[in-house]
């Protein structure tokens, strides 16, 4: 009786290890389609590559609301119009605050930084994706941001639709450690956006994938 136990016991320690190397893999893993790059934007459209990626860009002015180590890069974008770069330029600062968020200590945090480029229930699908991982001890280390095509396609006096194209390259970061992790990759992200002015500031209300 005492052996069947032991062997019970040794069958159950067995098992656990081998789902707890499947669920760290599939968060270290950016290629499985359960992990956590994956999931980040909810977006079947985004692809991830490993190595260093050649683009031609040109660096704004630092954007002060994210984290020291996060810069961001843009190809040549001819925007004439006054009311358009101010779009486009709180468009950018509020993608470097979403990224900086998931450097969060915790879902308060995450929360307060986020609202900050967020608003209504986009800011709350992004906090119910976060606290998946955040609660884990596991957030995200985004080291450069690269606009390609960022466009007004509409726009009246407090709304604003844009087409845009960019990508970022990014590591897991432990929330305990506050180290990144595991390979570099790149995400590709093309999406239409909607976006709301509050204040003289224009936030982020909607995202939609442009497959």
């Amino acid at each position: 009786m005492r052996k069947m136990k032991l062997l019970s016991v040794a069958l159950a320690l067995g098992l656990g290890v081998i789902v707890g190397t499947l669920g760290v893999s599939l968060l270290t893993n950016p290629s499985s389609p359960g992990s956590f790059i994956s999931k980040l934007r909810g977006q079947d459209n985004v692809q991830t590559v490993s190595g260093v990626v050649n683009a031609s860009t040109q660096t704004p002015p630092p954007l002060n609301t994210v984290q020291d180590n996060l810069s961001t890069t843009s190809s040549a974008l001819n925007i004439a119009n006054p009311e358009d770069q101010q779009i486009v330029a709180d468009y950018k600062q509020d993608i470097g605050i979403f990224f900086g968020a998931w450097k969060s200590a915790d879902m308060n945090a995450f929360r307060l930084t986020l609202a900050k480029a967020y608003t209504g229930e986009l800011l709350e699908k992004h906090a119910r994706r976060a606290e998946e991982f955040l609660v884990q001890g596991i957030g995200l280390d985004v080291t450069q941001i690269t606009f390609d095509q960022v466009n007004v396609e509409s726009k009246d006096a407090n709304t604003a639709t844009l087409r845009v194209d960019y990508h970022y390259k990014a590591k897991d970061y432990s929330l305990v450690d506050g180290t990144s992790f595991g390979e570099e990759h790149e995400q590709t992200v093309q999406i239409r956006v909607n976006l709301l002015k509050q204040n003289s500031r224009w936030m982020i209300t909607g995202e939609n994938s442009i497959l």
